[in-house]
């Protein structure tokens, strides 16, 4: 299989976990594989006293000090370094759209590594124009499968699809998750609700039989499990990601829409995730 990765670094290079990350998936996928290497220098941020050649000269230091690295661990991978002049999120998702997946690292410091801890992360996120793949710092490779959270409507094809190639890849258990949603009519004591709670389990409990049939059809080999939850989606995700490689989100509707999604359960998930996410954009299904 041939995939192109583009791997974001700040001037301290490449991160263990990153390339952990990036070792694991080249050992599930022998096929042809090009990374692309990408830093982003903003000029306003120039230490006072400090040469912009000085400046320069960091960065192009760890752009070659990351390519050594991965080209020892990426066997017959092909490697390229690019480095950009600007404002890191609007440099990262002009160039996203050359790469299959955008991979960045997070120990909040830094520019890049700690983007989870400002806005970066909803601006590179939501307007990327590939799935990213987001790697905590502290995190180590194993074989936990993956783990999907699902919405049950007709735009998580793009998240079911994307995470069960991800763990077919790895040989890997898939697990969709789903939290309940609270029909409004039982959140008034004064009301006589519609429905019960009993009723939307079992109605999302049916829906969510519905979408495992459909991806075993297409992943006949995948070993797939599902279930409901009480609680909020982005903690059920954070506890499911404790035994889990990878986590599976997406971005749900356009524009203000979407940004108000990904703040409430991406944003929150990349905050406190112990494993990598990956954020895919929706699309209506197949």
């Amino acid at each position: 299989m041939s995939e192109k990765l583009m791997v974001a670094v700040d001037n301290r290079g490449i991160s263990e976990p990153v390339l952990a990350w990036l070792t694991q998936r080249r050992r599930a996928n022998a096929g042809h594989l090009e990374v692309e290497i990408v830093t982003v220098a903003e000029l306003g941020w120039i230490p006072a006293n400090t040469a912009e050649i000085e400046y320069r000269k960091v960065y192009e230091h760890a752009l070659w000090e990351a390519r050594e690295t991965l080209a020892a661990a990426l066997h017959g991978a092909v490697i390229e370094t690019t480095m950009l002049w600007g404002t890191p999120s609007e440099q990262l998702v002009g160039v996203s759209g050359r790469a299959d997946l955008l991979i960045l690292g997070s120990d909040k410091t830094g520019v890049v590594a700690g983007f989870v801890s400002g806005t970066l992360p909803l601006r590179v996120v939501t307007h990327s124009a590939c799935p990213v793949v987001v790697v905590p710092a502290g995190w180590t490779a194993g074989e936990r499968g993956v783990v999907a959270g699902v919405s049950l409507e007709p735009s998580d094809f793009a998240v079911t699809d994307f995470a069960a190639r991800e763990a077919e890849r790895t040989h890997g258990e898939l697990r969709l998750v789903h939290a309940l949603p609270i029909p409004p009519a039982l959140l008034s004591a004064d009301l006589i609700a519609p429905v019960t709670r009993d009723d939307v389990r079992e109605s999302a409990e049916g829906a969510l039989k519905v979408a495992v049939d459909d991806l075993l059809v297409r992943y006949p080999r995948l070993s797939i499990s599902a279930y409901t939850t009480d609680i909020r989606a982005a903690q059920a995700l954070a506890v499911e990601a404790t035994n889990a490689d990878l986590v599976v989100v997406g971005t749900h509707g356009r524009g203000f829409l979407r940004r108000i999604v990904l703040g409430s359960v991406s944003h929150d998930l990349l905050l406190n995730t112990p494993c990598p996410v990956a954020v895919v954009h929706n699309r209506e299904g197949h």
